[in-house]
């Protein structure tokens, strides 16, 4: 093989796919900043609104659930008793704010930026497992049907969310081609002019 012909085989950076991961990144913390943002909502009420029961309820009910409105205020009384919506909340919002930032970091080909969303998305995870043991209890408690169901598939929902968004921090930083990117982008290079 001839020394002069290029590696058909070589990794070469990715900075596309660098920027791709850190766009999905940004998107799916700002899905989680509205999930944070309405539990901490629900964190500072004593009790819901009948609109927001009634909204809540409507299609469970017409199921044959047979839900009232004394039963999910107990149901909500419960979670914020035990901290549930704030615990979620304020995990869910750090990683969203970590997501953010080190999607725009990783944007900008800065490493760092990786790191930084996947602290969020491990501290996401976590408190969002702890938070949504504490509405699994919650609605054992109080609810019924197809409702109490949809308490526990909230919490896998938000689980693999978190996991995902941690395996898009991930792998910028395993990725061969991302790391040269990574390095590439960050590299210093001296130009050395002669003088005359």
């Amino acid at each position: 093989m001839d020394e002069d012909t290029p590696d058909m085989f070589a990794i070469r950076p990715d900075r596309k796919g660098v920027k791709t991961v850190a766009v999905l990144l940004i998107f799916f913390s700002i899905f989680l900043a509205f999930v944070a943002k309405a539990d901490l909502d629900l964190a500072g009420t004593d009790e819901v609104s009948d609109a927001y029961m009634e909204k809540i309820l409507e299609t469970p009910n017409q199921q044959g659930d047979n839900v009232s409105f004394e039963e999910y205020q107990s149901y909500h009384k419960e979670i914020n008793d035990n901290n549930g919506y704030l615990i979620r909340g304020v995990s869910l919002a750090i990683g969203s704010a970590a997501g953010i930032i080190g999607g725009a970091l990783i944007y900008r080909m800065k490493p760092l930026g990786s790191k930084l969303a996947l602290s969020g998305a491990v501290i996401s995870f976590v408190g969002g497992i702890i938070g949504n043991m504490i509405f699994y209890d919650a609605a054992q408690l109080h609810l019924r049907g197809t409702i109490q169901d949809n308490a526990e598939y909230f919490g896998y929902a938000c689980g693999v969310c978190t996991f995902f968004v941690a395996t898009l921090a991930l792998l910028p930083l395993i990725n061969a081609r991302a790391k040269l990117a990574f390095i590439e982008a960050n590299s210093v290079q001296l130009v050395h002019e002669e003088s005359e």
